[in-house]
């Protein structure tokens, strides 16, 4: 019986802790700028130097 209660309030705990590091990534996600076309494109276009 010790050993239900056991891992039970195990299970309770692993699942508060997914669903919390699930919503942390989901929020970090919905928050991040998005980068524009000359930020992401930007190393990797050469422009010819006019000199």
């Amino acid at each position: 019986m010790r050993s239900l209660i056991f891992g039970a309030a195990l299970l309770v705990l692993a699942t508060i802790g997914c669903s919390t590091f699930i919503s942390a990534a989901l929020s970090a996600a919905r928050d991040a700028k998005a980068a524009t076309f000359s930020e992401r494109f930007a190393p990797a276009i050469k422009v010819p130097s006019s000199s």
